[in-house]
């Protein structure tokens, strides 16, 4: 199960004439995965346990919160983002720095 989220402000850039071709924002997004199938397991002595999935809840949902650039080009919108997690679930990998080629929302 897929929960996600975010808000966005966008702003002008100082200093750029155009800004036809040039977006910029702030950014917070939140979301996770959740396994919503927890089935027990049996050892090989047969005594059941129960799995550890997580909860589905909005206390176990990541946060972060960044700034990012679009350049509308010939070839489609490029964006570049630079994020902060804010709340992470233990053991999740972080990407700082992305950046995408084509649609966006």
């Amino acid at each position: 199960m897929l929960i996600q989220g975010g808000a966005e402000i966008l702003f002008p850039l100082p200093f750029v004439k155009d800004q036809r071709s040039l977006r910029t924002s702030v950014f917070w997004d939140v979301g996770n995965v959740f396994d919503s199938k927890c089935e027990q397991i049996t050892n090989p002595s047969g005594v059941k346990s129960d799995t550890k999935c997580n909860d589905v809840s909005l206390s176990n949902l990541a946060s972060s919160v960044g700034v990012g650039v679009t350049w509308v080009t010939a070839l489609g919108p490029l964006s570049f983002a630079l994020a902060m997690p804010i709340k992470k679930p233990d053991n999740a990998e972080t990407q700082i720095f992305q950046f995408s080629l084509g649609q966006t929302f």
